[in-house]
């Protein structure tokens, strides 16, 4: 029975959560980072217009085109702006400056003061005045490109951060991982396996007793179910004790364990109590066969602490799915044919019909009776 990797599934989901977080935050980061970038780049225009202004007021004044180019001429140190222009109060351009790689795109543009972004620069206008009249404009274009290389390197950064983390979390947590896995394979062991024979438990049998009968009513094959029970086991608790008892149930495991297929499923049901269910075993002289095997199996005697324990083996028979087509019902018609074994001298095998029920109903009928007649 394939035990499911729950520890597995939610690492997985614990990761999807924390790549869902990170990459939320790093979008919040890098958008922050993005505005403050263009609020120091217009910081920095403001400031480069104010003192190209200051400059150039003169030449405005006087309409000194040369003097205006000079001035212009120091934006050329500026690794961010690609265009600078004075401008007339009228409108008209007085002169400009171009940067070798850019394109103009002032001309006669009559700048209005404030700034405009687009994806991929800035323009800054801002009037130029001599004692609180207006005598010109200074215009300034920028490139956003150190901003986005200022991104791609932060999201370089970012991502190595992350891949640490994410290299250190997964050696940190492997072993917890591991122990978790463990513990929940354990767990899904305890809840199906019987702990002293190692066997499936009453639990995993009826599970797989549903599945079996549900697949032959569709395929119209058949299975049978062998109901077992230990004859005399109670005298080896009693005069041995209950560890010598767990030894020979484990042995008693082990020899019905070798007398089925690999394909057939034995279960410890409880007690003394086996279950097994022969897979295609559609004929009852196939099942008679393996359960007369069984018996001799366990009629050879076991060693406990020095002494010899002879045992031996009652066997119900249910054909599946023709008697019974739920786990439920497929048990109960074994116990009762088990039961009938014991009745018939132990150490036998009996099959399970419609005139066991009825002897079984009958005897449960007669008893309700006498014991309400008394």
């Amino acid at each position: 029975m394939t035990l499911p990797n729950r520890p597995g599934s939610y690492w997985r989901l614990s990761a999807l959560s924390v790549g869902i977080a990170l990459l939320a935050a790093f979008v919040l980061l890098a958008g922050q980072r993005w505005q403050s970038g263009r609020a120091l780049m217009l910081d920095d225009l403001s400031v480069q217009a104010a003192l190209i202004g200051a400059n150039a007021s003169a030449a405005l004044a006087f309409n000194d085109e040369m003097a205006g180019a000079e001035i212009l001429a120091d934006v050329k140190h500026s690794p961010v702006v690609i265009e600078a222009a004075l401008y007339r109060p009228n409108g008209s351009r007085l002169t400009g400056y171009l940067r070798a790689d850019g394109l103009s795109k002032f001309g006669n543009w009559a700048p209005t003061p404030g700034h405009v972004y687009s994806t991929r620069e800035v323009r800054l206008a801002s009037p130029i005045a001599i004692e609180g009249r207006i005598v010109g404009s200074i215009a300034l274009r920028a490139t956003l490109a150190p901003i986005y290389d200022d991104l791609a390197r932060f999201l370089a950064g970012f991502a190595i951060i992350a891949l640490v983390a994410a290299a250190i979390a997964h050696l940190a947590g492997r072993g917890l991982r591991l122990r978790m896995l463990n513990a929940e394979q354990e767990l899904e062991r305890l809840a199906l396996y019987d702990p002293l024979t190692g066997l499936a438990n009453r639990r995993a049998f009826e599970q797989t007793l549903d599945q079996a009968a549900a697949r032959h009513r569709r395929d119209g094959k058949a299975s049978a179910l062998l109901y077992m029970d230990v004859d005399g086991f109670k005298k080896v608790n009693d005069l041995r004790g209950h560890q010598e008892g767990d030894r020979v149930l484990k042995a008693i495991g082990e020899r019905l364990h070798r007398g089925l297929r690999s394909a057939d499923v034995l279960a410890r049901l409880g007690g003394d109590e086996f279950g097994a269910m022969l897979v295609g075993a559609d004929s009852p002289d196939d099942a008679a066969r393996v359960a007369g095997n069984l018996i001799k199996n366990v009629a050879e005697p076991f060693e406990t602490s020095g002494h010899m324990a002879y045992l031996g083996l009652s066997v119900g028979i249910a054909m599946i799915p023709s008697d019974g087509d739920t786990a439920e019902r497929l048990l109960h018609n074994a116990d009762l044919a088990m039961y009938h074994a014991k009745q018939s001298g132990r150490g036998n095998s009996q099959f399970f019909s419609d005139r066991i029920d009825s002897a079984v109903r009958l005897r449960l009928d007669i008893e309700s009776d006498l014991r309400t007649a008394l």
